[in-house]
């Protein structure tokens, strides 16, 4: 049988441990669970759980700015962040250059060298072809004619 003191103990307990489960909810609802928030997607991140999301965001949106991170993101130790960047890239490139997410370290390595090379390549079309501006010719009309 419980005394009188063992049950005002437990009610004691009880409203207490209440009085904490309140607390805490109403900081989550007031701080909107920022704490608890994975953060924004980053491509530079080293954190899958912001780096993934920002690979499937510029894979959706054909980013072809991102290919230089995404490149990097092939070397990663985790290989879903591995298995996301080739998504990524031969999503926005069409290509992939050998490179398979789950090879050995030697094979990525060299897929990585191809991917490295075929960027350098690109920067090297952007640097050396710029676009001729030329001015339109004048309208015919336009030109000017002599004294009849």
């Amino acid at each position: 049988m419980i005394n009188k003191c063992e049950c005002w103990f437990v009610r004691g307990v009880a409203v207490m441990v209440g009085k904490y489960v309140i607390l805490i909810v109403a900081t989550l609802l007031l701080t909107g669970c920022g704490f608890l928030s994975l953060g924004q997607p980053n491509l530079a991140s080293d954190d899958p759980a912001q780096k993934i999301p920002a690979i499937k965001s510029a894979a959706h949106h054909h980013e072809s700015s991102a290919i230089p991170l995404l490149i990097k993101a092939l070397s990663s130790q985790d290989s879903a962040i591995r298995f996301y960047a080739i998504y990524a890239l031969h999503k926005i490139t069409g290509h992939e250059f050998g490179y398979v997410y789950y090879a050995s370290g030697a094979r990525r390595r060299v897929a990585i060298a191809r991917w490295k090379k075929w960027l350098a390549a690109q920067h090297l079309t952007h640097i050396h072809m710029p676009v001729a501006k030329t001015k339109p010719a004048a309208p015919t009309s336009a030109i000017p004619r002599g004294p009849s």
